[in-house]
């Protein structure tokens, strides 16, 4: 058999591999939507996209990305985005209260908030990003920025200066609970009634002998 013979069935045999690897991410993973020329998954799969078909068939993620999908045959570990496991996006011991525990995460992690600022989890600003995570700036950081959050409007050390910045804030502002109700602040987002308190983060307003029993201030407009 001639040299040019055998490179040629080489060759053919390399293609043929490379076909199969491909099919057989194919084959079970018709949901993830994958570009069957480059063998990756097609634009904009993430954030969204990805995330439908793990919920709905994670097997079908494990023939690309590894039975303990760490990586497989795509060299894609989910950890690179999921700081828990591949089930879980946060680290795992934050629960349901990724509101109250991820200012000391960032506080104590070497890079600060770098794992948070990724185009596919809260925006390369931390501005949020659309299916993903939201802004760090406009949905909680009331008055400070992403990068140096502040919860409140005003800057207090005490108790009786927190007191009297709120009472200044809503003197000088239209009438408006939307900031503080909300389900990582105060509470009762979508609602009207006085915010009750969120755990592990703010009270409730007609707690702890602030408003006693009436509404925090005068009905919204």
């Amino acid at each position: 058999m001639s040299q040019i013979k055998k490179t040629s069935l080489a060759l053919a045999a390399l293609l043929s591999l490379f076909v199969m690897a491909i099919a057989g991410c194919g084959d079970t993973t018709s949901q993830a939507s994958l570009d069957t020329i480059s063998g990756k998954h097609i634009d904009r799969w993430l954030p969204s996209g990805h995330k439908e078909t793990a919920r709905a068939n994670i097997a079908a993620c494990t023939d690309c990305h590894g039975l303990d999908l760490n990586g497989g045959i795509s060299r894609v570990s989910c950890t690179l985005c999921h700081l828990g496991n591949a089930f879980s996006v946060h680290p795992v011991l934050w629960g349901h209260f990724a509101y109250a525990f991820h200012a000391g995460y960032v506080e104590n992690s070497p890079t600060r908030s770098a794992s948070c600022a990724v185009a596919s989890c809260h925006g390369t600003d931390l501005l949020g990003v659309a299916g993903s995570g939201p802004s760090c700036a406009v949905n909680c950081h009331m008055a400070g920025t992403a990068q140096a959050p502040q919860k409140h409007a005003w800057l207090a050390d005490t108790t009786a200066e927190n007191i009297a910045g709120h009472v200044a804030y809503f003197a000088a502002n239209p009438i408006d609970y939307t900031t503080c109700r909300n389900n990582a602040c105060h509470g009762g987002a979508g609602t009207t009634a006085p915010p009750p308190g969120v755990f592990l983060s703010g009270p409730s307003c007609l707690a702890l002998g602030c408003h006693g029993g009436g509404n925090p201030l005068p009905p919204e407009p």
